[in-house]
């Protein structure tokens, strides 16, 4: 037998057995919000390996939840997390969300491909028992046409998020979710960060940090945020925990 058959076989069975293992039911932790605060939510876009292996413990010592939108046909490709890895994440109470099945480029004014890919991801997630974010959509690279928005309410999805907003969805209407977001690219410093979180000290507010890779370095793309400067942004808000809750961002509805 071909050594490529044998891993096959054996991340097959490896699937499986984490899939039976969630077919039982996921018992989360209830957590309550306080209203009096400010909210931060963590999004780690693309399910990138290193979220897992360097952002997961992070959160785990401080016992903070993140989100992770995930694009089904990477899972387990190079660089990126595996089945097992999500489902993990997903059992501690983070939040996977549905960036579609193939994220792919240039379909911004093809809104039935599109639609058609979210509900491919979704009914993925749903079979892994790893669904029930999936009905929350992340828009590939942003920008959503307005003709998908209908769409996407019609085939019961709750939310849209884009690039700098969430757009709200239920049977009755549309309505926007009112959120300051702050991408940490790489060259974003963690004094930027803290001047930006200075006034969620004051009034409440909803903060939405957006990441994609951990690491040193820089891959180009600005895309690769330092381990370092996300431990001390979690030791601000941990120093500041009267004043800002970090929640996941299903809890944010």
């Amino acid at each position: 037998m071909y050594p490529k058959v044998i891993y096959y076989l054996i991340d097959t069975a490896r699937d499986f057995s984490v899939a039976m293992k969630l077919s039982r039911g996921v018992v989360k932790a209830d957590i309550t919000i306080d209203h009096e605060k400010s909210n931060v939510v963590f999004i780690f876009h693309g399910g990138w390996e290193s979220v897992y292996k360097e952002a997961y413990e992070l959160f785990n010592r401080f016992n903070y939840k993140g989100s992770i939108s995930v694009i089904p046909s990477l899972v387990g490709e190079v660089g990126y997390m595996t089945y097992e890895q999500l489902s993990e994440m997903y059992m501690k109470g983070w939040d996977l969300l549905n960036l579609s099945y193939s994220h792919k480029e240039d379909l911004y004014n093809k809104t039935d491909e599109l639609l058609s890919d979210f509900n491919k991801a979704r009914k993925w997630m749903k079979n892994r028992y790893i669904g029930e974010q999936s009905n929350m959509a992340v828009i590939p690279y942003g920008e959503v046409n307005p003709y998908l928005i209908e769409k996407m309410k019609n085939n019961d999805y709750k939310s849209i998020m884009t690039s700098d907003n969430i757009i709200i969805l239920d049977k009755d209407k549309i309505e926007y979710l009112h959120v300051s977001t702050i991408s940490l690219f790489t060259n974003v410093t963690v004094d930027e960060v803290i001047k930006k979180l200075m006034p969620a000290l004051e009034e409440p507010k909803t903060i939405m940090f957006i990441l994609h890779k951990i690491g040193d370095g820089d891959d180009g793309f600005g895309m690769k945020y330092s381990r370092d400067k996300l431990e001390q942004i979690l030791m601000f808000i941990n120093q500041h925990k009267d004043k800002l809750q970090v929640i996941t961002y299903s809890q944010l509805f």
